[in-house]
């Protein structure tokens, strides 16, 4: 496990193991020496298909596993070469933090189960262009790991707003990305993403945020889109208890009590 170690590597397969001590590989021996390791703490089973362990450094005991950015990226760039850090996790990569998020969201091509390992916990959430998501490679304390763009994120967090606390969750960390977003990069990611839906209630959101440059490129990019008509939030409206409204230039519906929270956030 140190030469694994050695190499800033804390994710390792049985073969590994069984070739770095002298054990046959696929034998009983190797079976047992990692259960006897894993009762006493130094290692755990991240993934069973394909079988995968963990080092967990004596630092990391109380975590039962080492931070997940230093091993994710070991973990999926077989599988899933394209995935990346998504959504709330995303945004507290890139500064916005009001959400505290117990989990790591990362965005794949495929549907699997989560992924629990000691205290650690890492929710997939599936994307059919995921290839063409604009990323960033962020180099963590011991490895590195993809991370979506401020641009595509904001646009994913518009696509899965209910799991994220809304359209108020989106609209607090579009108010933390305005000074740094890229219009180039906007217009990349929502080429990339292609869903005029998403570009609708992007659009409005940072419109609604006086926004006004990031907001003129989004209306540049629906620009000859045929477009619907969208309600703001996903999920079904009680028409009787809210009175819905609808901007004409993005084509969107919304509850006129949002409008205070737009107005608290300029």
């Amino acid at each position: 496990m140190r030469a694994i170690q050695a190499q800033a590597r804390y994710l390792f397969t049985p073969q590994e193991f069984a070739r770095a001590t002298g054990r046959e590989p696929g034998s009983a021996a190797v079976r047992m020496a990692l259960q006897r390791l894993a009762r006493q703490g130094h290692v755990v089973n991240a993934t069973k298909r394909p079988a995968r362990w963990l080092i967990i450094p004596p630092e990391q005991s109380h975590y039962g596993a080492p931070p997940v950015d230093w091993w994710l990226d070991d973990c999926l760039s077989d599988q899933e070469p394209n995935y990346y850090v998504a959504l709330l996790s995303a945004a507290r990569h890139w500064g916005s933090s009001h959400y505290a998020v117990q989990t790591t969201q990362v965005m794949i091509g495929k549907p699997r189960s989560s992924l629990a390992v000691g205290r650690i916990r890492v929710d997939f959430y599936v994307k059919e262009r995921l290839a063409e998501t604009p990323v960033t490679r962020v180099r963590t304390q011991v490895s590195r790991w993809r991370v979506s763009t401020r641009e595509a994120t904001l646009l994913d967090l518009v696509r899965h707003q209910t799991a994220i606390g809304g359209i108020e969750a989106v609209a607090r960390i579009a108010r933390d990305f305005a000074k740094d977003l890229d219009l180039d990069g906007l217009t990349l990611a929502l080429d990339a993403l292609g869903q005029v839906a998403a570009a609708q209630r992007l659009g409005f959101v940072l419109d609604r945020l006086g926004q006004t440059r990031a907001a003129k490129c989004v209306a540049a990019w629906l620009d000859g889109r045929r477009r619907a008509v969208q309600l703001l939030e996903a999920g079904p409206v009680d028409r009787m208890k809210h009175a819905l409204m609808q901007d004409p230039r993005w084509a969107v519906e919304y509850t006129t009590d949002r409008m205070a929270l737009f107005k608290e956030l300029q």
